[in-house]
């Protein structure tokens, strides 16, 4: 009697275990399948564009970016900056080269703003 009471729990656990791998290898299946679609709407996201479009785009953006850092600082901008040189210490051969000043500017840049202590 208890044998046969040991093989039905026995028997009732490995059912048990079973039905729970079973539920589990469904699940793993369901998750490869969402991880392919992924996969596949990744490489179709990532060919949507060509990739000629890209390369001309990113050559028009670098023209652009060089022509930016080709121009010369604002006048504002290199004025505000050349008063604070001074008052940083810089000589004259700074204030030309940074700034964009004449050199009787940047003199005068100099008299008008004298570094500090």
């Amino acid at each position: 009697m208890w044998l046969e009471a040991g093989v039905v729990v026995l028997l009732l656990l490995v059912l048990a275990q079973s039905c729970l791998l079973f539920r589990l290898w469904r699940q793993s299946q369901q998750l490869q399948q969402r991880v392919d679609a992924l996969w596949r709407d990744t490489a179709r996201a990532a060919t949507d564009v060509p990739t000629s479009m890209l390369v001309a785009a990113l050559g028009r953006l670098e023209r652009q970016v060089g022509l930016i850092g080709q121009q010369p600082p604002p006048v504002r901008q290199s004025w505000e900056l050349a008063q604070q040189l001074a008052r940083e210490g810089a000589d004259v051969e700074q204030l030309v080269a940074r700034c964009g000043l004449s050199r009787d500017e940047a003199k005068l840049v100099l008299q008008v703003h004298p570094a500090g202590p």
